[in-house]
């Protein structure tokens, strides 16, 4: 039987849970109900954050020039690293959303939405304040050293000041002020139902259907404002047609968590979304490519939210199943993932700085980057956490 969580790994591991860490002092009066850690959504977000690590690395050096740094392909590889960048984009950032609003209204009951606020300021915008002042500029310095007419650097910071990966952080830091604000209008918890059955598949079904239906209609009425390749400068959202998806992942993890639905949705409905998304990608990629707008933002929204909700669903009761408990090397990841997506975009770029003399395809200078990058992400952001003060924040 697997060691279960001690108070300090929890608290670690508080943020990647979308929870602020509990205050041991006075705490709350909802505090002895919490519900108990569940390892395996641990492992899940670490296996995403290496999901986006590569999904940084595809776009090293493929076709999409969106990224600090980017090597031209010389050969027909590039094209599969496209493709994984553009299947990724579709469902992994709503995964994240969805996971953050799961624990979140637990956290609100625990301890009261201006504790959770001031919470939330600290843990999330100091990180977000850090990429912007710290390693934005080091995953950058390199377009400045390279840049012909050599502005001064202040000057230069200015032109290109964003978010970058934060984006992240700045979007869920929204949500959850959002969402503090409607407790504290509400002032009471919203009860919390039986959750000791698995769902009927039925009603699973159906609630999977109307997240989908809702998310492909906002979806597609957005993107006709917003097409697909927008980018918000300064506020630094890179993918702001996803937005609805953003907004109904973390609205459903909300809802889905006074139902306990992750721990509790049939392992049937995981196959039959597994079914759906494939045949609703088979079926609309072509669309997405149509120089039409309307059916490019009708085949993209429908798509994203197909992709958004069954391929989140496969990948949950996947890890419920196959990996639902825990142990040293996962603590290990779990208390350090959150710091790897904030610090992982300076080591990239400095890994790929390091392999840009070395010739071979596209995919597998891909391979060797993100070979490199996962360890040494990890380990970095194992040794920044010892930096007085930083482990209380990340």
């Amino acid at each position: 039987m697997p060691r279960p969580f001690t108070a300090r790994e929890r608290q670690d591991a508080d943020l990647m849970h979308g929870e602020p860490q509990p205050n041991l002092r006075r705490p709350h009066h909802a505090e002895a109900a919490a519900r108990p850690r569940l390892p395996w959504i641990d492992t899940v977000r670490v296996a995403v954050t290496v999901l986006v690590i590569a999904h940084h690395c595809a776009v090293t050096y493929g076709n999409i020039p969106v990224w600090f740094y980017n090597e031209p392909p010389q050969d027909p590889s590039a094209y599969a690293l496209d493709a994984l960048v553009v299947l990724n984009q579709t469902w992994f950032m709503g995964l994240f959303f969805l996971l953050s609003g799961y624990f979140v209204p637990a956290s609100v009951d625990r301890h009261g939405p201006r504790r959770f606020t001031q919470d939330r300021l600290i843990r999330l915008g100091l990180p977000l304040l850090g990429c912007v002042l710290i390693v934005r500029p080091l995953a950058n310095f390199h377009s400045w050293l390279l840049d012909s007419d050599r502005p001064p650097y202040a000057l230069h910071y200015l032109r290109t000041i964003d978010a970058g990966p934060a984006w992240f952080l700045e979007v869920l830091l929204v949500f959850s002020l959002i969402y503090a604000i409607y407790r504290t209008a509400r002032r009471t918890p919203c009860p919390v139902r039986d959750a000791a059955s698995e769902l009927r598949p039925g009603v699973a079904v159906g609630q999977l259907l109307a997240l989908m239906a809702v998310m492909a209609a906002t979806g597609a009425a957005w993107r006709l404002i917003v097409p697909d390749g927008t980018h918000w400068p300064v506020v630094g959202l890179p993918t702001p047609s996803f937005l609805p998806q953003y907004a109904l992942m973390f609205a459903a993890g909300v809802l889905a968590s006074r139902h306990r639905w992750l721990e509790r949705v049939p392992t049937s409905v995981a196959a039959m979304s597994a079914v759906l998304s494939a045949l609703t990608l088979a079926v609309l990629a072509p669309g997405m490519m149509s120089p039409d707008p309307r059916v490019s933002a009708v085949a993209a929204g429908v798509l994203t939210a197909a992709l958004g909700t069954g391929l989140s669903v496969v990948v949950l009761v996947i890890f419920r199943r196959l990996a639902p408990g825990t142990g040293p090397i996962r603590r290990f990841l779990s208390a350090n993932a959150f710091t790897v997506y904030v610090i992982h975009p300076a080591i990239l770029v400095g890994l790929a700085l390091m392999l840009r003399d070395v010739t071979a395809p596209a995919i597998a200078k891909f391979g060797v980057l993100l070979l490199l990058a996962v360890p040494a992400c990890w380990l970095l952001a194992a040794a920044s956490r010892t930096i007085p003060g930083v482990k209380k924040i990340m």
